[in-house]
């Protein structure tokens, strides 16, 4: 039992480890069945790529040229890069508008049109239409890029091409004078607004100085000056005032005295019982009274150090040691005043001197009263200079934040005055076309051979697909096939040694 178990081929046959050759001899032997699928396969794929629609490419090329004239001439006022602006671009030519326009043109999707709305044709060349810049050159330096078009005429696809590429070519253009027109009107607006605000701030400012003339920084040494000038009048005023009044208490005391001798001279010779009814009053009592009043009004003003007090208490004690053991004074008390007594009669020449004194005495007081007003105007005009100097400092910032505001204002207008001016020229730049420019470099060309679909690569899965199910096929069939091929594999499936092997006589005839 143990032996007829070992000698069963059904559980001894080991199993077969197969190798190139062996592949390579059932590839040889089944031939057949992996080169009729894959011959089918091809075939088919053919045929699909003969039966699908064939789409057609044209490209063109174009070249972002320079403006012609140097930048450091004429600085453009479009400074986006070319990506940037073939986006604006691009966004405008592929515009329902535009693509309808030429749609409507080149009678393109002629069948779609019939079928589907308006948009989807839109939509479709949309899809079909490429802009590329150049990826070999940096984003400073990109100054080319290809437009392309896909359809199914291939003329047709070759002048729509071209059109896309001459309407880039004039948006690019239109584009350019656009912004250039529209920064050069902005920056006239400013440029007006701004002057309007220079004119009511140079008139703020000269209407400034015109109320405050006389307190501006600019004249404060002036006004010192002034001042310093006033001071040193008022004080050569004041001292021709005390000069004046000391004269004309002098005069006035001699015209008293004058009085006095000529009243003795008359009692003695019978003529003070003259009518006393014309005597003028005392012009010493009158001052010294006048001066009295002058000092109670100045005591509720002024300190009892200041100068003007002062002067007014030498003047009164002047006054009254003037006053003193005259006949006035005894009459006074006496009950008859001064102004009652008779005016004495002078002798010839003692009337001359009374009348030279009296006029003397007179023009004196005037002299005074003069140099009176004439101090007051020193005063009010050092008060006035005072007041000023006072408020200069006041006026100097005030000043200053009006200047301020009308210097920013000036630097801002010259700052848009020049803009403007190079605005202005970049925008003849671009009307004359000088500026960067759209140029075709390399025409769209008719294409000879269509992009898609692809032959290669349809027949390529095809010749894959083909394949796969010729190897498949002979797998299957390789593993139905239940009989011995070498002596090997009788061996190996009996597991006992072939003693001999009958050849194959028409195999060898073949051979032979």
């Amino acid at each position: 039992m143990d032996n007829v178990e070992t000698n069963n081929p059904e559980t001894s046959t080991p199993e077969k480890i197969l190798n190139i050759h062996d592949y390579l001899e059932i590839a040889f032997r089944r031939k057949w069945y992996i080169l009729f699928p894959l011959v089918c396969s091809i075939l088919v794929s053919f045929g699909v790529y003969k039966y699908l629609p064939k789409a057609y490419k044209a490209t063109t090329l174009i070249l972002v040229q320079a403006q012609s004239i140097p930048e450091n001439y004429v600085r453009s006022t479009i400074t986006d890069s070319v990506v940037n602006r073939l986006n604006t671009i691009s966004q405008e030519i592929l515009s329902r508008t535009r693509l309808e326009k030429v749609i409507q043109e080149f009678n393109l999707y002629a069948d779609l049109r019939n079928k589907v709305p308006m948009e989807e044709a839109v939509e479709m060349m949309r899809k079909s239409v490429e802009v590329k810049v150049q990826e070999e050159r940096n984003e400073r330096r990109q100054n080319s890029f290809t437009i392309s078009f896909e359809g199914g005429e291939p003329r047709t696809v070759m002048m729509v091409t071209n059109k896309l590429a001459s309407l880039f070519i004039e948006e690019n253009l239109r584009v350019r004078e656009l912004q250039a027109e529209e920064t050069s009107d902005f920056i006239s607006k400013e440029l007006q607004n701004t002057e309007d605000q220079l004119k009511r701030k140079e008139y703020d400012v000269r209407g400034y100085r015109e109320r405050n003339m006389g307190q501006l920084p600019q004249q404060m040494e002036a006004n010192l000056r002034i001042l310093e000038q006033t001071q040193q009048q008022l004080r050569t005023v004041n001292e021709k005032i005390r000069a004046a009044e000391d004269r004309s208490m002098i005069f006035q005391g001699q015209i008293e005295q004058m009085k006095k001798s000529e009243l003795q001279t008359n009692r003695f010779s019978g003529q003070e019982d003259a009518d006393n009814q014309g005597y003028p009053e005392d012009p010493l009592v009158s001052q010294l009274s006048a001066l009295k009043k002058d000092l109670a009004i100045a005591q509720t003003k002024l300190k009892e150090t200041h100068p003007d007090m002062i002067d007014l208490r030498r003047r009164i004690a002047v006054l009254e040691s003037q006053l003193e053991g005259r006949p006035s004074a005894h009459a006074e008390r006496e009950g008859i005043g001064v102004r009652n007594l008779p005016s004495p009669r002078l002798r010839p020449d003692a009337e001359r001197l009374y009348t030279q004194f009296t006029e003397q005495y007179h023009s004196t007081l005037l002299e005074a009263k003069r140099l009176k007003e004439e101090e007051k105007n020193l005063k009010e005009q050092m008060n006035l200079y005072q007041r000023r100097i006072e408020d200069t400092p006041k006026r100097e910032q005030e000043l200053l934040l009006l200047t301020r505001d009308y210097d920013q204002l000036k630097s801002n207008y010259q700052s848009l005055l020049d803009k403007k001016m190079q605005a202005q020229m970049a925008g003849n730049l671009e009307r004359r076309q000088k500026g960067m420019q759209f140029k075709v470099l390399d025409p769209a060309a008719l294409p000879e051979k269509p992009v898609k679909p692809d032959r290669n690569k349809i027949l390529l899965i095809g010749a894959v697909f083909g394949l796969a199910i010729g190897l498949g096929l002979t797998w299957f069939r390789e593993s139905l096939d239940q009989s011995f091929r070498t002596v090997t594999d009788l061996e190996d499936y009996l597991a006992i040694p072939v003693l001999a092997r009958v050849p194959n006589l028409k195999e060898e005839k073949k051979a032979a």
